[in-house]
């Protein structure tokens, strides 16, 4: 029932007040302040003549100009200091994790998949004297201060349980 009662008010007299809008006088737009640059070169025409004109031996200058510039190939730092350029950068194959198709199958050396990286840091936490820093470093290509950093500040996910009888834990009514 609102909805007619709108659309009556709304189509009322839509003609006469669509002419009514039509029909007023539109502003005018503001004056256009003149720019002294324009009213320069119209009082003076010497000079736009003097813009508009080649200078031959500009011109002549310019056509000696020669510029010749090549960037530098780019550079991947490597741990020894040395620099090779990225697409001869080494590689070498991961050690395959349980997702088969979506592993990565190469990764640069000095890094790590993410695989790999919880497959050491697992094996590290469960056999620490047979899985050192060291022999971390030589089979997955790392520099040893990188591996005792990643030992000292990334542990893996264990799950710890809790004692059921702490003081938060809700207790059976004794009967």
């Amino acid at each position: 029932m609102g909805a007619r009662v709108t659309r009556v008010f709304r189509t009322f007299n839509v003609e006469s007040r669509a002419r009514r809008e039509i029909s007023k006088e539109k502003p005018t737009p503001a004056p256009r302040h003149p720019t002294p640059r324009r009213n320069e070169l119209a009082e003076h025409p010497e000079i736009e003549a003097e813009v508009c004109r080649k200078d031959t031996r500009l011109l002549s200058l310019l056509k000696d100009v020669y510029v010749e510039s090549r960037d530098p190939p780019s550079r991947v730092k490597d741990g020894g200091g040395e620099h090779l350029p990225s697409k001869l950068e080494e590689k070498r194959l991961t050690k395959l994790g349980h997702l088969g198709d979506l592993d990565v199958k190469k990764v640069s050396k000095g890094r790590i998949s993410i695989v790999e990286a919880l497959t050491l840091l697992n094996n590290h936490k469960l056999h620490p004297q047979t899985w050192t820093a060291e022999k971390i470093a030589v089979e997955y290509s790392l520099e040893l201060k990188d591996v005792h950093s990643l030992l000292e500040f990334f542990i893996p996910f264990t799950v710890q349980e809790f004692p059921k009888e702490t003081k938060k834990a809700i207790k059976p009514i004794q009967k």
